[in-house]
């Protein structure tokens, strides 16, 4: 699985996992933003091995779009002498 969506669904699961709970004892807006904080502050902690694997899945994908767009421009200048 594309380490972005894994870390994408753990926040999502993190972000749930407290706004559900405290939606039963406060209003849905309050619990909501308590788990949006929580769950930053969780994710920080928790996941940061999934958030090294996607940044590093992201840098790669990005070295890979620059070396192609050096290799088409090194094309098109040997194409034009």
């Amino acid at each position: 699985m594309n380490p972005v969506a894994k870390y994408f669904l753990a926040r999502l699961g993190l972000f749930a996992a407290i706004a559900v709970p405290l939606m039963f004892f406060i209003n849905l807006w309050l619990a909501m933003a308590v788990a949006l904080l929580g769950s930053m502050v969780l994710g920080f902690v928790l996941l940061r091995g999934q958030r090294e694997a996607m940044i590093d899945h992201i840098d790669a994908a990005a070295k890979r779009r620059q070396e192609e767009k050096r290799r088409l421009r090194a094309e098109l200048a040997g194409e034009e002498r």
